[in-house]
């Protein structure tokens, strides 16, 4: 595996219950390292003091608890205002931006690393990215899955969803961003065997985009890496 190789950085999105974390795991487990941006604005909102601070003079008390900000609540205020949760990304992407350069810096043995974010076309990674991964669902399957997870109710799915761009658009941006770069659709409609199908096929293209032998053995898996 040459040095170019490994600077492969794929975007990894897909609006929410559309399975893109299903898509990272199987990914992983073919060769890819995976940067998992929800995990690291987690993290950001439970350790970094300076931004809790910006959020709470940005949004007021009601999102925060014990003095940092809570997700439920700070979720309820921005999902159905754009505005809001434009703001919210002004000062969670540069961050966010951040701790995703440090690990794409980190040396890798996976011919590609996939960053995986519902908005990793118009976040701080966008302009780095070689290529996009899609993945796609009917919205009523999507409200579906998102409400039988047990963290929201199929009305606040709905909701969340109504802000975020759709597949179409996700490609419209990233082809203006990154212009003559591929992007695969992977659709997640019916059982997990196609699902696996599809997946399987997209990394072997993905890895021959880059002028890789699509046949050669995967790596093994590495940790998701928590960014974004």
């Amino acid at each position: 595996m040459n040095a170019d190789a490994r600077r492969l950085v794929i975007g990894l999105t897909g609006n929410l219950g559309a399975g893109k974390s299903t898509v990272a795991r199987m990914a992983q487990r073919l060769g890819a390292r995976v940067i998992d941006s929800d995990r690291t604005v987690r993290e950001l909102l439970a350790a970094d003091a300076e931004l809790a601070a910006e959020i709470e003079r940005a949004f007021g008390p009601a999102v925060m608890r014990g003095g940092w900000p809570n997700r439920a609540a700070l979720a309820e205020t921005v999902f159905h205002d754009p505005q809001a949760l434009h703001r919210l990304e002004r000062l969670v992407f540069p961050r966010v931006g951040r701790r995703t350069a440090e690990l794409l810096r980190q040396p890798t043995e996976a011919p590609a690393t996939l960053v995986e974010a519902i908005k990793v076309v118009e976040g701080p990674t966008g302009a780095q990215l070689d290529g996009l991964w899609i993945v796609v669902a009917a919205p009523e399957l999507q409200v579906a899955r998102a409400a039988a997870s047990g963290r929201i109710t199929a009305a606040q799915a709905r909701r969340r969803l109504a802000v975020q761009s759709p597949p179409e658009e996700k490609a419209r941006r990233f082809a203006a961003r990154r212009p003559d770069r591929p992007i695969w659709r992977i659709e997640n409609l019916t059982d997990t065997a196609s699902l696996q199908r599809r997946v399987e096929t997209v990394w072997r293209a993905t890895l021959a985009s880059a002028g890789l032998d699509s046949a050669e053995p995967p790596h093994a898996s590495e940790p998701r890496s928590p960014g974004g």
